[in-house]
């Protein structure tokens, strides 16, 4: 994947609590990331970490920052170093796992975060890139996994496939022509009876096309990670 940033302040990094952008803020945003595709508070958190993440993660506070952004914190929340904390208050368990070999996506900082509440599951992988911008890898849910390797933002949305107006990746890409608003790129993920479109955003998209998708009636789950 070609690494590329939209603005200096994505090469400067956000304002916030901690010593790196990588190691902190990305973290953080990998957690939040996480957490939107979850949608709702876990009982059960592990991470998996990697080469730098692995190696460096206590000393660089990666533990409070990544699951700062699963409980939903901010990067500059004063906060965040209690995380820890809030997360066990919250009967919240939480492992930490400093993983030997190399990154599976090759890149130094990757965590792979698996969310857990009865019997649903999340496991999300992702890489801090720089300046609090992060890249995910894949997304497995409900037994159903999808590789990506994108930047934020991104739009997940999961399409009744026996609708007779379900949208096509030409009617994705001429609805957003029309609204004046382009896409980095646009992934299909079918299997048996469930369909995936994940929607590589430019930017964060207008209210009005946040509620038109959701409005849509082959629409049946949409969710935005920023």
């Amino acid at each position: 994947m070609t690494q590329s940033f939209r603005s200096v302040f994505d090469i400067i990094g956000p304002i916030m609590v901690g010593p790196s952008s990588s190691h902190t803020a990305g973290a953080l945003a990998l957690g939040k990331a996480a957490a939107q595709l979850f949608e709702i508070k876990p009982s059960k958190v592990t991470i998996h970490y990697y080469e730098s993440f692995a190696d460096t993660h206590l000393g660089h506070g990666t533990d409070f920052a990544i699951l700062g952004g699963i409980l939903g914190f901010s990067a500059s929340d004063p906060m965040i170093p209690q995380s820890l904390e809030m997360a066990k208050s919250q009967k919240i368990a939480v492992s930490f796992i400093e993983e030997k070999g190399e990154s599976p996506v090759g890149h130094p900082n990757t965590a792979t975060m698996t969310l857990e509440k009865g019997d649903k599951k999340l496991t999300v992988t992702g890489s801090s890139i720089g300046g609090g911008a992060i890249v995910i890898n894949s997304v497995s849910m409900a037994n159903f996994t999808m590789t990506l390797d994108a930047q934020l933002p991104l739009y997940f949305i999961r399409q009744n496939i026996l609708h007779e107006h379900l949208f096509t990746e030409d009617d994705w890409q001429n609805y957003f022509s029309k609204k004046n608003y382009g896409l980095n790129d646009i992934r299909i993920f079918r299997e048996k009876d469930i369909e995936w479109v994940i929607l590589y955003l430019e930017t964060y998209p207008s209210n009005d096309i946040i509620f038109e998708i959701n409005a849509m009636p082959f629409v049946e789950k949409a969710i935005l990670i920023h």
